[in-house]
């Protein structure tokens, strides 16, 4: 287990998560707001699941305590080279948040209850300088949860995929600020 929350535990993705994770996964909508290719099916899924199972080293399921199940996840990685390079950020220690959670549970307080926690962890534990997370233009939930957390806009960053512009707010919230 990595943290936990008065609803939530946050630990890493074992096999048996996989239907859960498709549950909250597969949602059109949900790999929209995640900027992702669609998961079609199962296969598309799976290949999903495994990376963050197995590849992403600090990719976490949110556990709801009542029923066990898994319904999000909360990754925690480098933050993008893009970024690295501002004035402000050199020299500084950072992590990125990203974030996903099942539509049945949105708007019920948890990725809230999720961040404050994480974030705590990683300035008091962790002794990180800044965290980064960002967001799409058209995710508006994620913008307004990243400000009421204060995180500030630091820079929007332009992607090429496959002929498709693709633009990510990026934002920054400083441990000392």
């Amino acid at each position: 287990m990595f943290l936990e929350t008065e609803r939530l535990t946050l630990r890493k993705f074992q096999e048996d998560d996989f239907d859960d994770f498709c549950d909250y996964a597969m949602d059109d909508e949900m790999s929209r707001m995640m900027g992702r290719s669609l998961l079609r099916n199962r296969e598309e899924a799976r290949l999903n699941f495994d990376w963050l199972k197995d590849k992403e080293e600090r990719s976490y399921g949110l556990v709801y305590k009542d029923t066990g199940k898994v319904i999000g996840n909360l990754n925690i990685c480098a933050v993008p080279t893009e970024l690295l390079e501002l004035e402000n950020l050199k020299g500084k220690a950072g992590k990125s948040l990203s974030f996903s959670i099942s539509k049945n549970y949105q708007r019920k307080g948890l990725v809230l209850e999720t961040l404050n926690k994480v974030i705590k962890h990683l300035f008091d534990i962790e002794d990180t300088d800044y965290i980064q997370c960002g967001h799409f233009p058209f995710n508006i939930a994620s913008e307004m949860l990243q400000k009421k957390l204060g995180f500030e806009y630091i820079k929007t960053l332009h992607f090429d995929d496959e002929g498709i512009e693709i633009i990510s707010i990026e934002n920054i919230l400083w441990k000392n600020k």
